[in-house]
């Protein structure tokens, strides 16, 4: 039962730090906001997270969970055709983890606040090679000419349409995005179909 309440404090933690990160960035919300506003002790927030980048680096573990999970939502079922697939992931734009408070990319947010060389900056990257391994493999599963070109392609429209997102979003973005994805996935297949 302990280990039980342990965890519920910790999600309760990283939850409250979640989103006083997403609106007011890693370095904008101190320790001890995040204390009061999470209703820990001291003590306890230090049991879980022995110092602020222990929990931004779980803060991002929660942000890359849910960034995947809700990629390959999107992109729909293994069973279907992995091109559409690769134009479906677009929709995954349209929650980015907080609906209805849009303001940007989690990771793009972060990585602007990121030290280089530094154990979170370490972790983004790490989570956009994830998504970008994960986007080449649909691209290779499509049978694209050129996969690997079209997944970074693929990955560099998504990133640039979260980026629209700081700080005013920009509601066409995604929809522009998905919209270029799939021209640029129907030339790519057309290169790798004989003539």
């Amino acid at each position: 039962m302990n280990d039980v309440r342990s965890n519920v404090v910790r999600d309760r933690i990283v939850r409250t730090a979640a989103a006083l990160f997403y609106v007011d960035g890693l370095r904008g919300v101190g320790v001890n906001r995040i204390i009061e506003e999470a209703e820990v002790a001291k003590a306890t927030f230090y049991r879980h997270f022995p110092s602020k980048e222990h929990l931004v680096l779980a803060y991002l573990d929660e942000m890359d969970r849910l960034w995947k999970i809700e990629l390959r939502r999107a992109a729909g079922q293994e069973t279907d055709t992995s091109a559409d697939r690769l134009t479906a992931m677009f929709d995954a734009l349209l929650w980015e983890g907080h609906p209805g408070e849009y303001r940007g990319a989690a990771f793009q947010k972060a990585s602007a606040e990121a030290g280089a060389g530094s154990a979170v900056h370490s972790r983004i990257a790490e989570h956009r090679a994830g998504v970008l391994e994960w986007i080449r493999l649909m691209t290779r599963q499509a049978g694209a000419a050129d996969p690997d070109g079209l997944a970074g392609t693929l990955a560099l429209l998504m990133e640039g349409a979260q980026a629209l997102g700081m700080p005013t979003p920009d509601h066409d973005a995604p929809r522009l995005a998905q919209a270029a994805a799939r021209h640029l996935i129907q030339e790519a297949l057309a290169a790798a179909t004989p003539r």
